[in-house]
């Protein structure tokens, strides 16, 4: 089976696609589990909106000129970018329903294309030069492709029902709202997510992450009034003055008692011309936060940090939320011991209250299952990566997707029958 994974994982890794891209990426999946017998659900009827921090029309079609996918069905919505899949499987047999969720998307990055970079010295580096998978989600869907197989060749010997959500736009945390948005997350008793790496060798399993920060994407436009710098420099309104001191004043923010909290501007743009009073400027930025309350506290200031440079320099602004992602709301420690101990029983090496030290929106899939009264848990299997996540030589230990399978795999086992 590994082999077989391998080569699933190293397909998905050469068409890479970034967040609402992913054409190519959900008519494979589609076909392939059509072709283990499921009813696939995808397009409009898997999204409840919004699709945040969504391309372009521009972005889409050069997406779409670039494609050409023989699907053998209709995917129009699909590039129309209501990407992604779900799957269902009813056993017939009185049982909990168990979800699972596999991201797919890529990153916007040029992958290494260097001797000793292993998809480049055996074949499998990215055909796409605007993105990616450097953050796993190649192995990710592999996983859940092999489970879901499982699952349908099991489902005479299983109890309960079962949902698996293939979700686009992870990447700047956008694509899980949109699917939560719908009926088809409703009252799940047990809930599953997992990630590989991150911060745990190969070997080492994470039960119960902590430290998945809530987090917002932000994008700020300013909009002032151009002029001759030096003819007439008094007509202008200075865009990036005012973006500078906005950038400067926001950085003091992240200093709240609460818990950890992270701000970042990552991006900034204005002008035109060394000699132009520049009437435009623009920035993107993101802020985290260990409770939702933290986020919802840096949101706000950033408005009012944004709203008085604005006003200091006599120009317009508009923040706009692209992305987000909640902190787990509920960190069930019995439910965590009991998956703890299932895995001990099994020989797996586990680590309790693992640090993530990052953001991850299947937290929306996890509140809105404790919200409804169920169970959710957040897995991180270790591998041994050639270089960090986001990083352009980022690989890691595919033996790893074949862990994942057997503890999600014997996972099920256990839950089906409580």
């Amino acid at each position: 089976m590994l082999q077989e994974m391998i080569k699933t994982r190293r397909f998905f890794h050469t068409i890479p696609e970034p967040a609402w891209l992913e054409f190519q990426t959900t008519v494979e999946l589609i076909n392939r589990l059509k072709d283990m017998g499921y009813a696939v659900e995808y397009g409009k009827s898997i999204h409840g909106g919004p699709r945040m921090g969504f391309p372009s029309e521009e972005t889409i079609n050069a997406h779409k000129d670039q494609m050409k996918i023989d699907a053998g069905f209709n995917i129009s919505q699909i590039l129309d970018g209501y990407t992604g899949a779900i799957v269902k499987l009813d056993t017939g047999q009185p049982g909990p329903t168990i979800g699972l969720r596999f991201d797919i998307d890529a990153n916007d990055l040029l992958e290494n294309n260097e001797s000793g970079h292993r998809p480049v010295d055996e074949g499998f580096v990215s055909t796409n030069p605007k993105a990616m998978h450097a953050c796993a989600h190649d192995g990710h869907m592999t996983i859940g492709l092999f489970v879901a197989k499982w699952l349908m060749e099991n489902r005479k010997d299983l109890k309960g029902r079962y949902i698996i959500a293939f979700q686009p736009a992870e990447e700047g945390a956008r694509g899980a709202l949109s699917m939560v948005n719908t009926h088809h997350f409703d009252n799940i008793d047990y809930f599953l997510g997992m990630h590989l790496g991150i911060n745990l060798p190969s070997g080492k399993i994470g039960v119960g992450s902590v430290g998945i920060f809530a987090t917002s994407k932000i994008d700020v436009e300013l909009n002032g009034r151009s002029a001759h710098a030096g003819v007439n420099p008094e007509d202008g309104k200075n865009a990036l003055l005012a973006a500078s001191s906005a950038i400067l004043n926001l950085h003091t923010l992240p200093q709240i008692s609460k818990g950890m909290s992270r701000l970042n501007v990552g991006v900034a743009q204005g002008g035109s011309g060394r000699n132009v009073v520049p009437g435009n400027a623009s920035f993107k930025m993101e802020v985290r936060g260990e409770e939702d309350e933290i986020v919802e506290y840096l949101i706000k200031r950033t408005n009012e940090v944004v709203e008085g440079a604005a006003k200091q320099y006599g120009v317009d602004f508009k923040v706009q939320e692209v992305g987000s992602g909640q902190a787990i709301k509920v960190h069930d420690e019995e439910f965590y011991d009991e998956i703890d101990k299932l895995l001990k029983s099994k020989g797996y090496d586990t680590v309790r209250n693992n640090n993530f030290n990052a953001s991850e929106d299947v937290t929306y899939f996890m509140n809105k299952v404790s919200e409804d009264g169920g169970k959710s848990i957040h897995l991180l299997i270790g591998s041994d990566l050639k270089a960090g996540h986001h990083n352009d030589k980022f690989d890691f230990n595919e033996e790893d997707m074949l862990i994942a399978y057997n503890i999600i795999t014997t996972t099920i086992e256990y839950l089906q029958d409580k």
